[in-house]
């Protein structure tokens, strides 16, 4: 199978960053539990704070990740905040073409 990275970054309305936080959490504390995930990464941006930056893997195709991952019901408390505090979001699908690691 093959691996899928995925980078999002989200401007959130001010004020709307903690809130949007805590449905990413609790979002990946089910994701972390898929059987094809691999790692996540949620990032604050210290210049811009009401950007938010996640990176996430995969042992996924983009087509299997639509079709099997993102209808799943947990995905939901997050949509509905982010649609109620987030003013742009928008997501990278990526590649590996090189990587290092300590």
């Amino acid at each position: 199978m093959d691996m899928l990275a995925l980078n999002v970054f989200v401007r959130v309305k001010h004020g709307g960053r903690e809130e949007l936080l805590e449905a990413v959490r609790v979002l990946f504390d089910e994701l972390a539990k898929e059987p094809t995930f691999l790692d996540a990464w949620v990032h604050t941006s210290l210049e811009e704070p009401d950007l938010i930056v996640i990176y996430e893997r995969w042992k996924e195709t983009k087509e299997s990740f639509e079709r099997e991952l993102l209808p799943k019901p947990f995905y939901k408390p997050y949509l509905s905040v982010l649609e109620r505090v987030g003013i742009e979001r928008k997501a990278h699908w990526l590649e590996t073409r090189y990587a290092w690691r300590a």
